[in-house]
C-alpha cells in the first residue's frame, strides 16, 4: 500500500513550482486550483515536505526534496528525492527517490526536518532525533551528491545527566 502511495507522491509536482510557473494573469487562479487539487492526492502519512538544495550533473539539474512520513507507531521515516527541472516546457520529474534506511529498520525515532548546508560538491543535511522508547538523542548527518548518491552517518549524543 505504501509503495503505491510513494509512486503517487513521485508524480506530484512541488506546489512552489506550480506557483512559480503561474503567469499571475487571468489563468493564475486556475493554476492554483490545479496545484491544490494535486496536493490533496498526497497520502496522509506525509508529515512534512521541503525543498533543500540544488544539484547539477553534466546533463541535468534540479533540486532535492525531503519528505518526512509519520508511521502508524508515531515514529518518523524520511525520503530524499532528486527532482530534475524540465526544459522547453517539459515538466519537473523525480529522477531518484531513496528512503533513509536506518529510520525504516533500526531506529524508532521522531526526527526534526533536516537543515541543509550547501557545500561545493554536495548537500549536507543534519537533524536531531529522539528515540521514542528511551529518549536517547541522535544526530543524523546525510551527505547528498547527484541523484541516488546518499551517505548516512548517525551519532549517538551523550546525555547531560550525572
Amino acid at each position: 500500500m505504501m509503495q503505491r502511495w510513494l509512486l503517487t507522491l513521485l508524480a506530484i509536482p512541488a506546489l512552489a513550482l506550480a506557483d512559480n510557473h503561474a503567469d499571475h494573469g487571468s489563468d493564475s487562479n486556475q493554476d492554483t486550483k490545479d496545484a491544490l487539487s494535486e496536493a490533496y492526492v498526497m497520502p496522509v502519512w506525509v508529515d512534512a515536505v521541503t525543498q533543500v538544495c540544488p544539484w547539477k550533473s553534466e546533463d541535468a539539474e534540479g533540486y532535492i526534496r525531503l519528505i518526512r512520513k509519520m508511521n502508524d507507531d508515531g515514529s518518523h521515516g524520511l525520503f530524499v528525492q532528486w527532482l530534475r527541472k524540465g526544459i522547453a516546457g517539459a515538466p519537473t520529474a523525480a529522477v531518484s527517490t531513496l528512503a533513509v534506511e536506518p529510520l525504516e529498520k533500526d531506529y524508532l525515532v521522531r526526527i526534526e526536518m533536516p537543515q541543509p548546508t550547501l557545500a561545493r560538491d554536495a548537500c549536507r543535511l543534519k537533524a536531531m532525533a529522539e528515540d521514542m522508547m528511551n529518549e536517547r538523542r541522535y544526530e543524523f548527518d546525510l551527505l547528498l551528491r547527484g541523484p541516488g548518491d546518499m551517505q548516512v552517518n548517525i551519532t549517538r549524543m551523550l546525555g547531560g545527566g550525572v
